[in-house]
């Protein structure tokens, strides 16, 4: 027997693991969809149990980016205002109660979502219009970061940017 043959049989006679079975990513995007949809009928519905319970913790980050267009119109009535504003009082909590609290009906609308995931983690992207009362108050892109708990994805953090609408722009 060559050298080359030998090597070849003592290849071929390892014992080779098994591949992971592939996941089903397909199922993991619809449950992801579900939780998109659940987070805009529960500030459609002012819903704040059914909000709170798609985050994983109490502290998830919670962050807002100013357009340019946007900080523009910001400065004007606040000349110091920052392109990235951190401020404890501004989470998701702060936001429900916000909601719930208004007379005015209040609803996030979204298009174009993107879902990447592997099962375990997944980012959501997905550009987004915010209305009061039928009116668009701002709109923007927004990103979420979700982990499957094993019972449920949970969203871990929520980051958006804030552009004024349209018709606000030209004055």
């Amino acid at each position: 027997m060559t050298f080359s043959r030998l090597v070849l049989v003592l290849l071929l006679s390892v014992p080779v693991p098994a591949l992971a079975a592939p996941r089903d990513v397909a199922a993991h995007t619809r449950q992801i969809e579900a939780v998109v949809e659940q987070f805009r009928t529960a500030i459609l519905h002012k819903d704040k149990e059914r909000f709170l319970k798609l985050f994983l913790h109490d502290s998830p980050i919670w962050q807002s980016v100013h357009a340019d267009e946007s900080l523009a119109r910001v400065r004007q009535k606040v000349p110091d205002a920052t392109k990235v504003r951190v401020a404890p009082k501004d989470n998701h909590l702060d936001f429900i109660d916000w909601i719930v609290s208004g007379k005015e009906q209040r609803e996030e609308k979204f298009s174009h979502v993107r879902i990447d995931t592997d099962g375990d983690i997944a980012s959501v992207t997905f550009d987004y219009s915010f209305h009061v009362d039928g009116r668009m108050t701002n709109s923007g892109r927004e990103a979420w970061h979700l982990v499957n708990t094993g019972g449920g994805w949970k969203i871990v953090s929520v980051i958006w940017s804030v552009t004024p609408p349209k018709e606000s722009r030209s004055q």
